[in-house]
């Protein structure tokens, strides 16, 4: 079989949604997301609820995002499949919306109540999102304090039976609020306020005995590359790599090293022993920018949505297929990597381009010249 069948075939296999397996007995599920949360930060010094509470299940210490874009994100742990194969490649007010056919989480427990209380306006069911909820609980704009989804959360958990939640709270997003004089010190006081903000939920939900999977969409870019606070302009590991948690009746209190995607979500919601069925480890990461901007990524051309990178990333580097420039290596990937470019579809531009307009409203800025 020609290398690029074999590697669709392998990279195929590691679609959670597509080799599903019938959930578990009826429980009470729920999906608890950070957004632009990074993984050096989730620590007993800048977390210490979520750390705490980590450490009674599963902490996922190789996880990456396959796209720093809150709505393609959160598609991707709704559904199980990653941006490139919904279409969904960009926010809601870029124009892109997750299409029919994809089922999200509340249509894969089907008869459990289910709700969602999201804090930010990317987050929203413009973008496809809210399909299945009984309730969906948003902004029509704009964000809104962490504190307020988190309070409508609990006030809706049922008292028994099965249920399916998702919390979504937009700190640390920027632009930072705080008392710090520069950008990482206001960035580390919004991740602060997102876990005590959080930290009475896990407490219903640890007292429900609820399997709950915590995660951030994506990270942040702070000082690593010239363009600072611009997540989706980068493939940088402060970007794509991001915490991971599983905690519930049954699971193990242990650290899983295994490189994994947030495809895995819907299968680490159904509950089951790791390494069983979808539940594996993957030798490289397929991700990809959420714009091109020359200044952030040089080269990248046409600017935009349609000038996006698109990277393989093994444990020795990665492989970028940037439009304007070509492919180029970075570190030393192994051969799999560079093949793997091959099976991205073509990149999509979105429904509604006009949409786009509304960035600057949302905390999306040019980088600095």
């Amino acid at each position: 079989m020609h290398m690029q069948n074999v590697l669709r075939l392998g990279i195929a296999a590691l679609g959670l949604a597509g080799c599903r397996e019938a959930p578990p007995p009826a429980a009470l599920r729920a999906l608890l997301t950070v957004d632009t949360w990074r993984l050096d930060h989730f620590s007993a010094a800048h977390t210490p609820a979520l750390w705490a509470f980590s450490s009674k299940g599963q902490r996922f210490t190789n996880a990456w995002a396959p796209i720093g874009l809150t709505t393609p994100s959160h598609a991707t742990m709704l559904t199980g499949r990653p941006p490139w194969e919904t279409g969904v490649e960009g926010n809601n007010h870029h124009g892109y919306a997750l299409p029919a056919g994809f089922p999200t989480l509340p249509e894969r427990y089907p008869g459990a109540p289910s709700a969602a209380f999201v804090s930010a306006f990317p987050a929203g069911p413009d973008g496809g999102l809210g399909r299945g909820w009984d309730t969906f609980d948003g902004p029509d704009e704009g964000e809104r304090p962490g504190e307020i989804a988190v309070q409508r959360a609990i006030e809706w958990l049922p008292a028994a039976g099965p249920g399916t939640l998702w919390v979504h709270l937009y700190e640390p997003h920027g632009p930072y609020v705080g008392t710090g004089a520069t950008d990482p010190e206001r960035y580390a006081e919004e991740v602060a306020r997102a876990d005590a903000a959080l930290a009475p939920l896990l407490a219903a939900l640890e007292a429900r005995g609820a399997i709950v999977v915590l995660a951030a969409d994506h990270g942040e870019v702070l000082l690593e590359e010239r363009c600072g606070r611009q997540h989706e302009r980068s493939t940088h590991p402060s970007v794509l790599r991001v915490p991971l948690v599983r905690v519930g009746p049954g699971i193990p209190a242990e650290e899983r090293p295994e490189r994994v995607g947030l495809d895995l979500v819907p299968a680490l919601l159904d509950g089951g022993d790791w390494g069983r069925g979808p539940r594996v480890g993957r030798d490289l990461t397929l991700a990809e920018s959420g714009l091109c901007e020359a200044g952030c990524a040089p080269g990248c051309s046409p600017p935009g949505l349609l000038g996006r990178d698109r990277v393989a990333i093994d444990d020795g580097g990665r492989w970028v297929d940037r439009p304007g420039r070509g492919r180029f290596a970075e570190g030393a990937p192994g051969p799999a990597a560079a093949a793997a470019l091959d099976t991205f579809p073509p990149r999509r531009a979105p429904e509604n381009a006009a949409l786009e307009a509304g960035m600057e409203a949302l905390g999306y800025k040019p980088a600095a010249p």
